[in-house]
């Protein structure tokens, strides 16, 4: 090791002293006087034979043996070009295995010319060098000779002190494993695989000295340059060999020595031994058929150029056109890393993504090589070359430093990144900011999280991949681990002033979609009348006066127009869209409870409406400084809680609609009359509603339609506590008395049709569904119109419920459409659970 290292380290120091005399030597070969008889020299490439008509006409043998080699040349070259980046995705290093490969093939045909005339004029042999080139041994000693550290001579000895041995039992062993070729009998073989052994010790001696000083020498060209440094730093484990590996080298290289040493010597059997060679068989047959001859020939001259010409067009084809649409996925089950490739111009499906396994298609090239264990999770990330994906973890120290280095974590192997939010260096939220990759941050959350809580199984049927979470990431949801999918149906068409709408409803209540369903036919062609009034959003401070004198002071204040313009411009300055229409103020001693309201646009506005009390309240403690703010909500907004102000007063949208269902409708549909269901609606909604002390509960179910649609369109689910307050009225109408005319009354529909979980790609859709999806030209057109729609959805559900209500078709219908299928099993009905005995009674 400490020779190869000062070998190198000479190499490195005295660059131009050893660039020259390679050169030096390379001139003189190639300008030695050869000679020979007629201008042609006798001499050839054989082990102990004579060669003569190497231009003669192939045999068959040997044109089918060197087709074989030609392909398997060009899909070696094909397999190590593309495979560079596993160790290094930079392209200096890249062409800086290629130029010592080019320049171990110059030195080789100037040796090849000089001793044997015949063998210069192989056409052949760049295949052959392309079959025997190690063109990643000279990346790795790029990568070694540009990292940064020590001194350029002493990193190129290192990195040589490291490779030479492995590259000296290397080149041993191909030498004698290729001049097993030289006993092949066949002669175009014979003299190629002299050509090899050639090449790999000139390539041998090229990598151990001209290389080493050229790498040096350009080095030192671009000392300084950010972009000459590899991807990753270098380590001496990268350059370092297998033993075990070196081991079966070793006895290999013994082994196919003594088959050359008992091959290449003739014996008499007279002394015991065989004479001859291994390559007499081939040599007995002379074939004179003229036809067989001609075909002979013409395979020998065009088949195999034809077969090369083709493998060649097609890799090049591969590589331009397909290579870089590689994709990497995970099956999270297995936990292996499967290779997708996209054909250009398709638009067919490559894989497709169960609930508990990943499926890939014929389409999808699976490489079985990229197995992982339990601790390997491979990155997904587009700028991650695939050896970053399986890299060695580094130390804390090292890794801590390229992370406060750099800011962001690409450079890091998965392990490292893990081992830094253990220790508490990154924080688990802000993965997706700190990867600069918001589907491996979410990976790798997972993860840790499945580890820390041992939870391994559950967390890997809970989906995560196909998801957008660049458009979650600081707008609808923290320290994401996937997401849960929920079914979307449609209930429709319903007619909303004139209009035909397919209503999207995300549920887990099996009938509910059904139900809503028919609500819309029995509706029918006549639709649905709505208004919708544009209440405002509502945010109600809580501020708290030295006494009631102060109190009263400050309400009286707000009370004068011309201090309410001040405080409207201080809240209007927030926003372009909200407007300040009201501060309504309630009482409680000193304390006050300023409820601003104000209109949005076509967002629901509750950040808007925050923003701008808040500046408002600055303003207003200028004029009374001895105010102080309690908090920015006191609870009179009232926000996600039933509370009688929103019903009186309105929040979000107040929205009215109405229709009449004729009495064949009602027959036909229903199987009921409107008599039944007028009385059951005053029994039920007003009556019963009214006993149980509810505010805004006059109705059978609207909660249902409004969270249903409030989930597939992207609103917030918690606001269905005060969205869902609707009063639902009906009333016998017609001529005949006999029709039905019913209303629903929602004076606080909280939507909006931007911001918050509008931007997510499925409730965007359903939005469009709907026609209104983002903002409008006239602001808040697009939320009044999701208000009705909502209204009129409500208004449908209502009167299919309360006709199955009438007609004790309730059950009847749950254990149809809200009965799984599926037989759970194992289930106890009698067990104890954490201490407790739990007794289930028979149903």
């Amino acid at each position: 090791m400490k020779v190869w290292g000062a070998h190198g380290e000479f190499c490195a120091k005295h660059q131009w002293e050893v660039i020259v005399a390679t050169l030096a030597l390379l001139a003189c070969a190639a300008s030695v006087e050869r000679h020979g008889t007629g201008g042609r020299s006798e001499r050839c490439a054989g082990w102990a034979r004579a060669c003569p008509g190497l231009e003669a006409e192939y045999q068959a043998a040997d044109a089918v043996v060197m087709t074989f080699v030609r392909c398997t040349a060009l899909l070696y070259a094909y397999y190590q070009v593309s495979n560079l980046q596993k160790i290094a995705s930079k392209y200096l290093l890249i062409l800086a295995g290629i130029f010592s490969t080019f320049a171990s093939f110059i030195f080789t045909s100037a040796l090849a010319s000089l001793f044997w005339n015949e063998l210069a004029s192989i056409k052949d042999a760049p295949f052959l060098f392309l079959l025997v080139a190690d063109v990643a041994r000279g990346a790795r000693m790029a990568k070694a000779g540009w990292s940064a550290g020590e001194d350029q001579g002493k990193r190129v000895g290192k990195a040589l002190s490291l490779l030479g041995p492995t590259a000296t039992l290397d080149t041993l062993l191909a030498v004698l494993l290729v001049g097993v070729g030289g006993l092949s009998g066949v002669p175009r073989l014979e003299h190629m695989c002299t050509f090899a052994c050639l090449a790999l010790l000139v390539d041998y001696l090229v990598f151990v000295t001209f290389y080493p000083a050229c790498l040096s020498l350009v080095a030192d060209f671009a000392s300084g340059r950010k972009e000459m440094a590899p991807d990753s730093p270098f380590s001496e484990e990268d350059l370092k060999p297998n033993p075990v590996v070196q081991r079966v080298k070793m006895i290999m290289a013994a082994g196919l020595l003594c088959v050359h040493l008992t091959s290449r010597w003739p014996w008499t059997r007279e002394n015991g031994m065989i004479e001859g060679s291994l390559s007499d068989g081939f040599k007995s047959a002379n074939h004179e058929n003229v036809l067989f001859h001609s075909y002979v020939k013409w395979f020998s001259v065009s088949a195999d150029y034809i077969v090369i010409a083709t493998l060649l067009c097609a890799l090049i084809i591969k590589f331009i056109f397909f290579e870089e649409q590689r994709n990497w996925v995970i099956d999270m089950n297995d936990l292996t890393v499967k290779e997708v490739v996209q054909q250009s111009g398709s638009n067919k499906k490559i894989f497709s993504i169960g609930e508990e396994d990943l499926k890939i298609a014929t389409s999808t090239q699976t490489d079985s090589s990229l197995n992982l264990d339990e601790t390997e999770w491979p990155s997904l990330s587009p700028s991650s070359s695939f050896a970053r994906l399986n890299a060695k973890k580094r130390p804390m120290a090292e890794c801590l430093e390229i992370y406060r280095s750099e800011g962001i974590c690409t450079s890091l192997s998965d392990e490292e990144v893990v081992m830094l939010v253990e220790q508490s260096h990154i924080p688990m939220h802000n993965l997706e900011t700190v990867l600069n990759d918001p589907l491996r941050g979410v990976r790798l959350r997972r993860k840790i999280i499945s580890l820390r809580f041992g939870t391994e199984c559950a967390v890997k049927k809970l989906p995560y991949l196909n998801y957008d979470y660049s458009k979650v990431q600081n707008a609808c949801c923290e320290n994401v681990i996937g997401y849960v999918g929920i079914p979307v149906g449609y209930a429709g068409p319903l007619v909303v002033d004139g209009k035909a709408y397919m209503i999207p409803m995300a549920t887990t209540e099996g009938a509910l979609v059904a139900s809503t369903n028919r609500g819309a036919k029995a509706i029918g062609t006549r639709g649905v009348t709505s208004v919708v009034e544009d209440i405002g959003m509502t945010r109600a401070p809580a501020v708290k006066l030295p006494n009631v004198v102060r109190a009263h002071e400050c309400r009286q204040w707000l009370d004068n127009k011309d201090n309410y313009a001040l405080i409207k411009e201080a809240f209007d300055s927030t926003s372009r869209f909200a407007r300040l229409q009201e501060v309504h103020i309630g009482v409680d001693g000193a304390t006050l409870y300023l409820r601003f309201r104000a209109t949005t646009g076509d967002a629901m506005g509750m950040n808007m409406v925050s923003k701008g009390a808040e500046n408002a309240l600055k303003l207003l403690k200028t004029y009374f400084p001895d105010m102080e703010v309690i908090s920015l909500s006191g609870n009179y907004c009232s926000d996600k809680k039933a509370a009688s102000i929103n019903w009186v007063k309105g929040r979000g949208k107040r929205v009215v609609c109405e229709t009449t269902i004729s009495a064949e409708n009602l027959k036909k549909i229903f199987k009921t009359d409107a008599k039944t269901l007028t009385r059951c609606n005053k029994i039920k909604n007003l009556s019963g509603s009214a006993l149980a002390g509810s505010i805004g509960g006059n109705n059978a179910h609207a909660a249902n339609m409004v969270t249903a649609i409030f989930i597939a369109t992207g609103q917030d689910p918690a606001q269905n506590v005060t969205s869902s307050s609707c009063s639902t009225s009906m009333e016998i109408s017609g001529e005949n008395r006999d029709d039905l005319y019913v209303t629903c009354t929602m004076p606080c529909l909280e939507v909006g049709t931007v911001g918050g979980g509008t931007v997510l790609a499925g409730q965007g859709a359903c939005l469009e569904i709907l026609g209104v999806k983002g903002a409008a030209v006239r602001p808040a057109e697009n939320s009044a119109r999701l208000a009705s729609l909502i209204c009129a959805t409500v208004l449908a559900g209502e009167l299919s419920l309360m006709a199955a209500l009438v007609n004790s078709d309730l059950v009847k219908s749950h254990m149809r459409h809200n009965r799984s299928a599926i037989n759970v099993q194992g289930t106890n009905v009698s067990g104890v659970t954490n201490g407790m005995t739990l007794q289930v009674p028979n149903l």
